[in-house]
């Protein structure tokens, strides 16, 4: 084998481990009570540190990578080790210490948790994110500031930061490590900015985060007269050269969530008129009509998936596993058909494209496990696993599903989906699936609870699985469901069009036109039931070619480590650029003032970074960008 090392900025080949910092605000690993998933944000970061490393060890690289958590007051900080270490964070002119703790998972995964019990000790496992934007700046501000205290003290080669919440981490850095260090930023999911209100104005609101707020107010954080984390994460990530990176598409951003958020207002309607022939009432805008993604390069590295999700491998799927924690919850059983139950705890029920009666099997115990009696021929089983809130677009399956129910008699839907206490759309399409399971108990199965394994049945068990997003970045259930041979009927969104090729996806962009919609999705859906219908065979190779998706890690975490050579590559093209000017300007002598006097770079479109760099310096500042 060779021996590993890595590249320094200067080329220099070295042996010591290359460093990562990986900070977010979920982290995953929830069932271990030491972290937290309330979205896609915590699959990824659970599974992306362990397929990085092993990513970089394909190309000959040892790496380490520390992830970088706030501690949560529902944490067992007695599990984890305290770190002799200093933290002080500023709010409102006031210092007080964080405290920093350290946990190694049994995958050798490195976490550090960051605690403030003044700033933390409202949280709880559903509740992580503050609903008042002014608690969460100040939040974000203080975890950001022990964060980037705690990066200062470490030897790390590069920061990757996820999602807005650590954004504020490279303005708490000074600006010497920006310049040897590089950073990059992940965005989850641009629909959510960290935009705040500023009622006593952009400087201030900066000066009270410990932040110098005429110095950065307007070259970072100004939206509208208020701020915006994500723009100002996003700027100063690429003002160092670093990444801006999404979690679908490819590097140059010419498809999924990458390109969709270089598109603005005009652009969108336009195709929206084009869709329907006539002018839409309203479009959603991905990018929140922040028009700097419109401006700078946002490369797509789709997320992956680990094998467990596949059939073949799937714990939620085989005995032992279920057994387990079954012996963990003896008077909750985890299925409530008793049939279902024993049948899932005797043996196994992994399967893959070969062994199709297994997953037949499965469609059985679903439909006992949701209807109480055995499964019809000739039944289609259309689910939805999701959460009912206006980005899941959930509520459109309700208002088709009597239609499709007349349109096939052998249609049932099983849905398991819930609305969190603030999303009244949500709650309103619970109540339809609930009044529809009602009127049609035969063919409507809804459970607004929460059930890991009954949602791993739903999705193994199904035929088809509905998912009409309003916007989707990445795509998770989608792979998850297609890698089970549920084959995706759905909006032809963001990450979900990664599954075009084994899927049903519709076209609709008039958010204002439900009627609209729901008719386009209705015919998806009626096509996919004609198929299943009068084509078995195309149904059957959809299925095998859905479940031979590549979703691994691999390439994705590869590209990472990729981006990571990159940004270390950058800084020393950084470095030679200031070398150059410093050389240039002492070259220049007596001749300097002259120089400086008649060297005005152009503005907007004429102008040049470079030059500005040179004319920067020349006055003695650091350059502006």
């Amino acid at each position: 084998m060779p021996k590993k090392v890595h590249l320094t900025t200067m080329g220099e080949k070295r042996s010591e481990k290359f460093r990562v910092a990986l900070a977010a605000w979920e982290i995953g690993r929830a069932d271990t009570g030491l972290g937290a998933k309330v979205g896609g944000l915590g699959v990824v970061v659970e599974e992306l540190p362990s397929a990085l490393v092993a990513a970089a060890a394909r190309k000959g690289v040892e790496l380490e990578v520390v992830t970088l958590s706030p501690c949560f007051a529902y944490h067992d900080r007695g599990r984890m080790t305290p770190l002799e270490i200093s933290l002080p964070v500023v709010l409102d002119g006031r210092a007080f210490p964080f405290r920093a703790y350290e946990h190694v998972f049994e995958d050798g995964q490195k976490v550090v948790y960051f605690w403030d019990e003044w700033q933390l000790h409202w949280t709880t496992p559903t509740a992580i994110y503050p609903s008042d934007p002014e608690l969460g700046v100040r939040l974000y501000a203080a975890v950001s500031q022990a964060m980037a205290g705690y990066i200062r003290q470490q030897d790390f080669d590069t920061i990757h930061l996820h999602d807005y919440h650590v954004g504020l981490i490279p303005f708490y850095l000074n600006e010497t490590y920006l310049k040897r260090v590089p950073i990059h930023f992940t965005i989850h999911n641009a629909s959510y900015q960290g935009i705040t209100p500023i009622p006593k104005g952009g400087y201030a609101s900066l000066n009270r985060l410990g932040l110098p707020g005429e110095k950065l107010f307007h070259k970072y954080f100004d939206f509208f007269d208020n701020l915006n984390l994500m723009k100002a994460c996003m700027l100063k990530v690429h003002e160092t050269g670093g990444k801006i990176t999404t979690v679908s598409g490819d590097l140059a951003g010419t498809w999924g969530y990458a390109a969709e958020l270089k598109e603005g207002h005009a652009t969108l309607w336009s195709r929206a008129y084009a869709q329907k022939g006539r002018p839409p009432g309203e479009v959603f805008v991905p990018n929140r009509h922040l028009e700097l993604f419109e401006k700078l390069p946002v490369a797509g590295i789709t997320n992956g998936l680990s094998p467990r999700n596949r059939a073949d491998h799937m714990p939620e799927l085989k005995a032992r596993v279920l057994k387990q924690v079954q012996s963990h919850r003896p008077d909750r059983p985890i299925f409530q058909d008793p049939v279902v139950q024993s049948a899932m705890l005797s043996r196994d029920h992994t399967f893959d494209s070969a062994h199709l009666h297994v997953k037949a099997a499965l469609k059985r115990l679903l439909h006992l496990e949701a209807f109480g009696q055995e499964l019809p021929d000739n039944t289609i089983l259309l689910t939805a696993v999701g959460r009912l809130v206006a980005q899941k677009n959930l509520g459109l399956a309700a208002d088709i599903l009597e239609r499709v129910l007349m349109l096939d008699p052998g249609v049932k839907f099983i849905v398991l989906a819930s609305a969190p206490d603030d999303e009244p759309a949500g709650r309103a399409a619970e109540s339809d699936f609930i009044r529809l399971a009602t009127g049609y108990p035969d063919r409507v199965y809804f459970n607004n609870g929460f059930n890991l394994f009954l949602s791993k049945l739903i999705l193994a068990g199904g035929d088809f699985t509905l998912i009409p997003s309003r916007f989707e970045p990445c795509g998770l259930v989608d792979y998850e469901a297609s890698l089970l041979g549920n084959i995706v009927i759905g909006r032809a969104t963001g990450g979900l069009t990664k599954v075009r090729h084994c899927a049903y996806l519709y076209e609709w962009l008039d958010i204002s036109d439900g009627a609209g919609e729901a008719d386009a999705f209705f015919w998806q859906v009626a096509a996919a039931l004609r198929t299943y219908r009068t084509d078995p065979d195309r149904h059957a190779a959809m299925v095998r070619t859905a479940m031979a998706i590549r979703a691994e890690w691999d390439d994705s975490a590869g590209q990472y480590i990729d981006m990571y050579c990159y940004g270390l590559a950058v800084k020393g093209w950084h470095e030679g650029r200031r070398t150059l000017i410093r050389n240039f300007i002492e070259s220049l002598k007596k001749d300097r003032e002259r120089f400086n006097a008649f060297f005005i770079p152009g503005r907007e479109e004429y102008g040049d970074a470079f030059d500005w760099e040179l004319k920067a310096a020349l006055e003695d500042q650091e350059p502006s960008g």
